[in-house]
C-alpha cells in the first residue's frame, strides 16, 4: 500500500479535564491508515484507543500534533468542514443497543446520512438504502421496523449499513463486537472483512483482544496509557511481540490450555492503568 494514506495521525496529544488538573489520555500517538487497510488499535479499557477515535472524528479537541484525512489537515477543523468531512469518515460505535434511536424505524436512521447528498433523490436514497441492507445480510423490508425488534448482532449489522450508505473513505469501528454473543461476533468480523474487500475503505478497527485484531487487521498498534509501546505487521505482533505490555496482552487472550505459564503476565495486563501525567519513559521497561 503505497502513497499518501488516507488518515495519517501525528504526534497527536489529547488532555482531558481541566487545565490545571487535565490527565494526558493520548501522548504523542502516531499512525497512518491506507485505503483498503485494516489497522488494529489495541489496548485494555483506558488505553487511549476510544480518545483517539473521537478526536479523529472531531467530537474531542486536540491539545497538540495533526490528524489529516487525504493529505487535508482536520487538526481544528470547524463545523461546516467536519460536516463535509462526515461523507468520507463513518464511527460505529461499542454498543448496538443504545447506537440506534429506538423511537425511529431503520429506514428513517439509515437515510439520514444522504439527506443532505446534492442528487441524492428520495428514490435514489431507497435504493441506497435497501443495498447498505442487503451487504450486511438484512432484507430490505427491514426498514419498517424499529431497533427493538432486532437482536444485538442485527443491530449492529444496522449500524454498519447506517455508516456505509454513503460510501465513506474510512471506518471508525470502537469495539465493534465486544457486547455480542461470542457465537455473533465472527459473523460480524468476517462481515467487515468481505465488505472492506468489496468497497476498499480504511478502517481503523479498535478492540482490546489480540486475536480478533490479528484476525481482521493487516497492520496492529499496541497502545498503553496513551501511549504507542508497539506497532507493525498484525501477524507478526501477534506472534513475535517485542513489548512486555504487548505479550501481557497475549497471555490474556483464552487458549485451550489454562496451564500454560503466562498467570503472571495475564494479571498485569488486567490492571487497569493509573490516572494522571504520562512519565517521561515507559513505564514498563
Amino acid at each position: 500500500m503505497t502513497g499518501q494514506p488516507l488518515l495519517a495521525v501525528h504526534d497527536l496529544v489529547v488532555d482531558l479535564g481541566q487545565r490545571r488538573t487535565a490527565t494526558r489520555a493520548v501522548d504523542r500517538v502516531s499512525l497512518t491508515v491506507a485505503a483498503g487497510e485494516t489497522v488494529g488499535l489495541v489496548g485494555e479499557s483506558g488505553s487511549g484507543k476510544s480518545t483517539i477515535a473521537r478526536a479523529i472524528l472531531g467530537l474531542t479537541p486536540v491539545t497538540g500534533g495533526r490528524i489529516a484525512i487525504d493529505g487535508v489537515d482536520v487538526t481544528h477543523a470547524g463545523r461546516r468542514q467536519r460536516r463535509a468531512l462526515s461523507r468520507d469518515v463513518q464511527l460505529v460505535f461499542q454498543d448496538p443497543f443504545s447506537s440506534l434511536n429506538p423511537a425511529r424505524r431503520i429506514g428513517d436512521s439509515l437515510v439520514e446520512p444522504l439527506l443532505n447528498r446534492r442528487g441524492v433523490d428520495p428514490v435514489r436514497r431507497r435504493t441506497l438504502v435497501a443495498e447498505a441492507l442487503g451487504r450486511v445480510g438484512l432484507p430490505a423490508e427491514a426498514v419498517h421496523r424499529y431497533p427493538g425488534q432486532f437482536s444485538g448482532g442485527q443491530r449492529q449489522r444496522i449500524a454498519l449499513a447506517r455508516a456505509l450508505v454513503g460510501t465513506p473513505r474510512l471506518l471508525v469501528t470502537d469495539e465493534p463486537v465486544s457486547a455480542l454473543d461470542l457465537s455473533v461476533r465472527a459473523q460480524i468480523i468476517n462481515l467487515l472483512a468481505d465488505l472492506q474487500a468489496e468497497l476498499g475503505f480504511g478502517h481503523l478497527f479498535i478492540a482490546h483482544d489480540l486475536a480478533v485484531v490479528r484476525h481482521l487487521s493487516h497492520r496492529m498498534v499496541v497502545l498503553h496509557q496513551g501511549r504507542v509501546v508497539e506497532s507493525g505487521d498484525a501477524e507478526e505482533v501477534y506472534r513475535r511481540p517485542v513489548h512486555p505490555y504487548t505479550r501481557a496482552l497475549l497471555a490474556a487472550v483464552p487458549v485451550p490450555d489454562p496451564g500454560r505459564a503466562r498467570a503472571a503476565l495475564a494479571a498485569f495486563a488486567r490492571q487497569p492503568p493509573q490516572a494522571g501525567p504520562v512519565p517521561g519513559r515507559c513505564s514498563i521497561s
